[in-house]
């Protein structure tokens, strides 16, 4: 299936990694000399994604210099510090037709990550490793590579079969199932602090999302000062191994 357009959530302040990246964006994080967000969009542009949108909250300037002459679009959400990865999210949805990638700022892997999920046949699916150990885990439900649920709570789900790697791709008619199911959050608690998995979850009876499952995947979030620690000592070195 061709997907042409990606958007990657990139407003979160990430406040557990001042000492790292000090007032930058955890996208300007450096790993082997290059910035995740700046490694994520030549992976994107070598699976033919032409069409990058960046939502981006804290210090967005520094996005906007980024994307300068590069064609990618930056959409802001001014109020980042009060709301979740589903308040970006709907904000870009205008910016994007047709299917795409939904991916996460502060993301190392490696490029077979986005190989794998493209070459999956559903229309709707999100992609999953094995178990890490990374700390700070999204735990992925699925039975028969259907998805029946994420949480960080394993004890919440009944066949986990290992971890989101916090990359997606989304339909339109998920898409908009998603902002409507926003929408209503936002109506009825007044207040905009709802993350996209977990918009997601209830949804699922009414839309099937696959898990593309690649056991040993090679990747990392960064969060916090032990996982920038993982991937630069680990899942790095790992991933120019694993090259030659």
């Amino acid at each position: 299936m061709l997907t042409r357009s990606a958007i990657i959530l990139a407003a979160g302040l990430g406040a557990r990694l001042r000492s790292i990246h000090a007032d930058q964006p955890k996208g300007f994080i450096e790993i082997g000399g290059q910035s995740l967000i700046e490694r994520s969009v030549r992976l994107l542009r070598r699976c033919g994604v032409d069409r990058i949108v960046i939502v981006a909250g804290f210090q967005a300037e520094a996005y906007h210099r980024f994307a300068a002459g590069r064609g990618i679009q930056v959409v802001e959400n001014s109020a980042y510090a009060t709301t979740g990865t589903m308040a970006s999210l709907a904000l870009a949805l205008d910016s994007i037709d047709g299917d795409f990638l939904l991916l996460e700022s502060d993301l190392f892997y490696e490029p077979r990550a986005l190989d794998a999920l493209l070459a999956h046949p559903a229309p709707d699916v999100i992609l999953a490793s094995g178990f890490t150990q990374a700390t700070d885990e999204v735990w992925v439900d699925a039975v028969d590579g259907t998805l029946h649920g994420v949480s960080k709570i394993r004890s919440e789900l009944n066949s986990v079969i290992g971890e989101f790697v916090c990359i997606a791709r989304i339909s339109q008619p998920l898409a908009a199932l998603m902002r409507n199911a926003f929408e209503t959050f936002v109506a009825t608690h007044e207040h905009g602090r709802l993350e996209y998995d977990t918009t997601l979850v209830p949804l699922l009876h009414h839309r099937p999302v696959k898990v593309c499952l690649v056991p040993d995947l090679l990747w990392g979030e960064i969060d916090d000062e032990f996982q920038y620690r993982r991937v630069r000592d680990h899942v790095w070195p790992a991933t120019l191994a694993a090259k030659r």
